[in-house]
C-alpha cells in the first residue's frame, strides 16, 4: 500500500515475476487495503509509513483489531 500510484507501479513492475508464485494486490491508501481486506484474506501486507490520511502504523493498528 502506498499513496504514490508511481511507486505502486514500480512495485508490481519490479515483483513480477513473483507473480506466477504470489497473488499480489497493490491498493492506493488505507481505506481502500482495508476494504479489500474485509473481501480476501492477507498473509502479508507492505505498507508506507508516511501517508497523509492514515499512516502504515494506523493502518497495522486497524488489521490487527479487524482481522
Amino acid at each position: 500500500m502506498d499513496d504514490e500510484p508511481s511507486l505502486l507501479d514500480g512495485l508490481r513492475r519490479m515483483l513480477r515475476k513473483q507473480s506466477r508464485e504470489w497473488d499480489m494486490e497493490f491498493v492506493h491508501g488505507g481505506a481502500e487495503a482495508l476494504a479489500r481486506m474485509a473481501e480476501v484474506p492477507f498473509d502479508v501486507i507492505v505498507t508506507d509509513m508516511l501517508m497523509p490520511d492514515m499512516n502504515g502504523s494506523e493502518l497495522l493498528e486497524q488489521v490487527a483489531h479487524r482481522f
